[in-house]
């Protein structure tokens, strides 16, 4: 998970008030020990992976990493912040972006899953969505991988290669009774602050600040909760179905399509209709469905003409997911499509949040 960032800094961060500047000389015999002086804690930021998100995430069964970046350049601002968390205990993760360009909010949504049941949210609105199959996964690692598999992705700025800073000047300030190390430096650019936590010392925050650009990087590894909530609207399956026909002429009118990557979750079939559609304008009346749990049927209506309706479980798992394929076709006439409805969620799947 890298981003590049240019960043100006020529302002200095306030210290927290209470911390006392302790420069300890003892040395330091056992691998676990720390004196808090300015060359150890200048070899510890140059130490491969110092401030590693993912080691992180395989250490501790709770953690949240929040990064923030704000820019400006020629009255241009824009803003990125980014929220993911696991935690082992309940089985869930929970993963928020946005994205502000200007006046608009471009991206703003937060996903948590790890049960059949998950939350998430679309601005202010949060919604209940379903997954059959479910089982808790790391979120940062899934993260790192999508971001492998699609570099030019929008993905959190969770890299930052601390050997870059670890010859500045730094200035130190330790609170013994909690073992947390306040450090801050100034570059050419920069004004930087480092807050590391206990012995031997983890880094949890990244700070570096100017007139132009802002970039926050801070990490919790204790007191994180992650909950779903029941009795938000429901979700529709996030899909919709081709409703242009492969063929369409005096004889016979068919569809057939894929479902693809855009269903991310597995749903039980028989909380799934498709339909066949009549079309007037803006308005579509429903002909004739099949439940998907049907797999396959064939319909006779009242004007004497048929349909037929197809769904192939590509898996075998009697679940619908993405690769499985379905067919629809009718010898109706008039101006016809189709649609999915969702039973679960009493709503078609194309219904606009």
């Amino acid at each position: 998970m890298r981003a590049a960032y240019s960043m100006t800094i020529i302002t200095i961060l306030s210290f927290t008030s209470g911390c006392l500047t302790v420069p300890i000389s003892d040395i330091c015999e056992d691998e676990n020990c720390f004196d808090f002086s300015v060359e150890s804690f200048s070899n510890l930021l140059s130490q491969e992976n110092a401030f590693d998100i993912i080691s992180y995430s395989q250490l501790y069964p709770q953690l949240r990493v929040e990064a923030y970046l704000v820019s400006e350049q020629q009255s241009q601002r824009g803003e990125i912040y980014w929220n993911v968390a696991k935690d082992e205990e309940s089985g869930l993760s929970s993963i928020s972006s946005r994205l502000v360009l200007g006046e608009s909010i471009i991206i703003d949504n937060e996903y948590i899953e790890g049960n059949e049941t998950n939350n998430y949210r679309v601005g202010n609105e949060w919604y209940e969505g379903r997954d059959q199959i479910t089982g808790y996964s790391n979120p940062f690692i899934k993260l790192a991988k999508s971001a492998a598999e699609n570099p030019d992705g929008f993905w959190p700025p969770f890299a930052f290669n601390t050997n870059d800073i670890s010859n500045l000047d730094w200035t130190i300030s330790v609170d013994l009774t909690s073992n947390q190390l306040v450090a801050t430096a100034i570059n050419q650019t920069h004004s930087i602050y480092v807050e590391t936590r206990g012995i031997p010392p983890v880094i949890v925050a990244i700070e570096t600040y100017s007139d132009t650009d802002n970039f926050i990087l801070k990490v919790s590894t204790e007191n994180v909760s992650i909950s779903i909530n029941n009795g938000f609207i429901r979700a529709p399956a996030p899909f919709i179905l081709n409703p242009d026909p492969i063929v369409n002429d005096d004889n016979l009118t068919y569809w057939s399509g894929i479902i693809s990557d855009t269903l991310s979750i597995d749903i039980n079939p028989d909380e799934l209709e498709i339909h066949g559609l009549t079309v007037n304008g803006s308005n579509a009346t429903s002909i004739i469905s099949m439940r998907l749990d049907l797999k396959a049927a064939n319909f006779t209506i009242d004007d004497g003409s048929w349909w037929e309706f197809n769904w192939v479980d590509y898996l075998g798992e009697n679940l619908v997911s993405n690769g499985d394929i379905y067919t629809v076709r009718t010898n109706s006439t008039g101006n016809l499509s189709i649609a999915i409805y969702d039973l679960w969620a009493e709503t078609w799947t194309d219904m606009v949040f």
